[in-house]
Formats: C-alpha cells, structure tokens, sequence
C-alpha cells in the first residue's frame, strides 16, 4: 500500500535528523541547522495563495499582454483562456505531487523522483535558470512602469537608465524582506496581492463601461474583427486560433505562480489541505482577472500599436487605459503594475531560494546554498545570489528576450512535471488522463513557441527570436553538463572522506 503523505513527510523528516547527526559526527558544523527542522511551518492558506498569486499576477498581465496583442489581436483575450486551461492541468500534477514529496525542492524534487537524479539535476538546473528569467521579467516591468510614470516626456530618453535604477531598488528591497524571515514574507505578500487585486478589479469596473460602448460603436473597431492580424486585417477562424494559441505560448509565464507553492510545502501548515486549495485557487483567481483585464485593456485601445511600436508593450496596460482613463492612467495602473510585479518578484526569489537550498541539500549544487541564518532560519546564501544574476540578467537583456526566455523554460519544465505525474501516478494516486492532456498540450505549446521563433527569424529577421533560439538549447547542454559534473565531484568527494 502507497504511504500517505503524513508518513512520506514524516521519513523526510528522520532522514534530516540521521544527516544532521552525520554531517556532526565528521566534524561538519551546520550554519542552517538551528533546531530539529532547518525551514519552518509559519505560512497558512493566506500566506500560500498569496505567494502563488503574487508570482503570477505579475509582469504577464501589465507587460506580456501588448506582447501578445501585437501578435495575436483581440484573440489575446482568448490566449489568455487557453493558458488558464492548460494551468489547471498542470496544476493537478503538483498538487498531487506536492501532496506525496512535501519538499521545498518543489518541480525538482517530483523529477528526481520520477527520473533520478541525474535527469533530476538537469532538470533543477533548468528550473532555477527559468526562475531568474522570470524574476528578471518582473524587475525589468517594474523599472519601466515606475521611469514612465516619474519622467515627463521630454525626458522619456532617459527611461532605460531610469528604469535600471528601480529594478535594482525593487530587487534590493524584496531581498531584504526576504532575508528577515518566512513570517514577514508571507505577510508582506497577503498585504501586497490585497491592494494589486484591488487595483485591477477597480480597473476593470471603471473601463468596462467605456468598452461595451465601443463593441456597440460601429466606428470603433478595437475589438473588431477579433480575428485580426498585427495590422487589423481580418482572419479566418482556423488561423485566428492558431494566432491565439501562439499568443498563449508566449505569454505561459504569466502561469509560473501556482509552480511556487509547492516550494513553501515545508513552510506550509496543514499542506494536504492548504497546498491544492491555494494551487488551484491561484490559477483560478489569476485567470479570470487575466481575462477581464485584458477585455478592458484590449476593448479600450489600438492594440496595433504594440505591434509597431515593441517599446510600447513594456507598459501595455497604461497605455491601453489611456483613452478611457486619460491623466489618471499612470497612477492607476503603474500603481497596479507596481504592486503586480513587486510582489510577482518577492514571491518567485522565495520560491527559487527554497529550491537551491534543497538542490545544495541533495548535493546537485554547491554545499554553501544549504547555508541558513541562525536568526531568521531563511537560506540567505541562495537568496543573495538569485538576486545577484537577476539584476545582471535584468540589466542585459530587454523585455521580449526575457519573456521568450522565460515562457520556452517553463513549457519545458511544466511539460516535464506532468510527464512526472505520469510516471508516479500509482505512488501519488492521480489520474491518468489529466497529466497525459497536461503533458500534451505543454508540449505542443512549445512546438509552436519554437515554429514562431523561426518564422519570425525567417520573415523578419527578429533579433530577440534569434538569441532565444540560441540561448535556449545552450542552457540545456550547459545544465545537463553542470548536473553531472556536480553529481560526479560530489560522489568523488563522499568517496574521498569515507
């Protein structure tokens, strides 16, 4: 008979207490081990679905949408649907998953144990490269709403230097409050994800009006044809799906959130309650807002100009609110976008830290990542050195590389998990049929993202599709090269001091 997740926790957590004793009888003194668990259990059901949607209602809504409305048209609205559907079956396999392997570790942990650890620490390789995008996407969205929303116009040539500064201020910031300790991140994220929904919830309640106006206005066609070209020619049924459905690959980032709880699974009270209710309540909440908001934003502009003017994607929705809104559009919806990406970016460094702390721990990366504070008992040496690439990544690369980067990463990775679903259906006692449709259509999303890079290098010679085209398979070679070689030091270094 399969354990249940009680008992599967509670092994994990002898086998700590037995390495903690071993790591004491060579003469090795934890810097992170202060009492009987390193990570401790101060998040509820709150503090969980704060942190899943905290990282998902980030940089996707407020930066990614005139990304896919350029490309897609008004059926970015339905780009959107496609994602919530595809997120909720990849959201069975973790909060199965997380039910049976309550590790910190989260995406990695569930490949180690579906494939083993070589394939494992591949695979975490991966996941935290695609966290530092991610991340790097939040930090670089809240640098260019905060630079458009303090500089006057005749100042706007200085945006990108401005906007360098507020990342690294927002990066800075949530690093601190990372360190302090799990209690006040999760209270940080719940007070935080409050004022963000509230902002677009009031966003949509006051541009609605305005939109059903201008779908009933014959002479406005912002939502007309919803079948449309980047130039507002008009498509036909098949191919406006199809456009759809690649504008869903390209905006899948803005589903990662509901990846992040199950990297607090150790911090989570009652985690076979709190764990699939803040899972699938995250996808949930984050679709619907998804799809009014980009109603609105979509129903209340030209979303032609995100096509002609990439620049202008950075800060989509403000500009979106621009004809309903007028003046007051920076300061509602760079507010929002603030927020929205403040705490997408607090929550993905937390749910990144606990993974590379539990990879240090299973010796795939460096032993010095296990390392945490005696006061705050965070894994401060992960937490510094995420923030650290971040920034770098922040400050190098532009906003449609960073979002190609990170949602390639994350089809991959989300593809993975439910195929891990699959094979550890009987231990975990899932479906058969949800994970394989998960594993499908992740994989076809990502067949599709790949076809686009191509043909947007072929027709246009798209330099952002270009670099992700070579980033992409270069990080796969290099994370599965750095698996092994770490795997194989560390094995070699266990042979030498036994």
């Amino acid at each position: 008979m399969d354990e249940s997740p009680l008992e599967s926790s509670g092994q994990l957590e002898l086998k700590r207490k037995e390495d903690q004793s071993s790591s004491h009888s060579h003469g090795i003194t934890e810097t992170g081990i202060v009492s009987e668990r390193e990570l401790s259990r101060e998040l509820g059901f709150k503090e969980a679905l704060s942190i899943g949607l905290g990282g998902t209602i980030g940089g996707g809504v407020f930066s990614v949408l005139g990304i896919a409305a350029g490309f897609a048209g008004p059926a970015a609205i339905l780009s959107f649907a496609f994602g919530g559907v595809l997120a909720l079956l990849i959201g069975y396999s973790y909060s199965k998953l997380a039910l049976r392997y309550q590790s910190a570790g989260g995406s990695y942990t569930y490949a180690k144990e579906a494939f083993g650890k070589y394939f494992g620490g591949a695979f975490g390789w991966l996941l935290w490269t695609g966290y530092i995008a991610s991340c790097s996407l939040y930090a670089y969205t809240f640098g260019a709403f905060f630079a458009h929303m303090v500089l006057p116009e005749k100042l706007l040539h200085h945006a990108s230097l401005v906007s360098a500064i507020f990342a690294f201020v927002l990066i800075a910031l949530s690093t601190i409050i990372n360190l302090v300790g799990v209690k006040e991140t999760g209270k940080s994220q719940n007070i935080i994800v409050l004022i963000k929904v509230i902002i677009l919830v009031s966003f949509v309640a006051i541009t609605i009006p305005a939109v059903i106006k201008n779908i009933i206005d014959p002479n406005i066609t912002y939502l007309k044809p919803f079948f449309a070209d980047a130039e507002g020619n008009k498509l036909d049924l098949v191919t406006g799906l199809a456009m759809a459905v690649v504008g869903t690959s390209l905006l899948f980032v803005a589903f990662e959130g509901m990846e992040l709880i199950p990297n607090a699974s150790e911090e989570v009270q009652n985690p076979e309650k709190n764990i699939p209710k803040s899972i699938y309540g995250t996808v949930i909440i984050a679709t619907i807002i998804y799809l009014l908001v980009a109603f609105t934003a979509i129903g209340g502009t030209d979303y032609t100009i995100f096509a002609n003017d990439p620049e202008k994607a950075e800060y989509a929705l403000a500009i979106a609110a621009t004809p309903i809104l007028g003046a007051a559009r920076f300061i509602i919806v760079s507010v929002g976008a603030l927020f929205s990406t403040a705490s997408a970016f607090n929550a993905s460094l937390f749910g990144s830290s606990r993974m590379t702390y539990v990879m240090a721990r299973d010796k795939i990366f460096p032993r010095f990542f296990q390392t945490v504070s005696k006061k705050s008992r965070v894994p401060y040496i992960s937490i510094l050195t995420i923030s650290g690439v971040t920034l770098v990544f922040t400050l190098v690369l532009d906003l449609a590389q960073i979002a190609q980067l990170a949602s390639s990463i994350f089809l991959i990775l989300f593809a993975i998990i439910s195929l891990s679903s699959l094979v550890l259906r009987k231990k975990i006692k899932a479906n058969f049929i949800i994970p394989l449709l998960g594993f499908i259509m992740a994989l076809s999303l990502l067949g599709i993202f790949i076809w686009h890079l191509i043909n947007q290098v072929k027709k246009f010679g798209d330099t952002n599709a270009k670099l992700t085209l070579i980033l992409l398979p270069i990080l796969i070679v290099v994370m599965i090269i750095g698996s092994i070689v770490t795997i194989k030091l560390q094995e070699r270094s266990k042979k030498i001091s036994g």
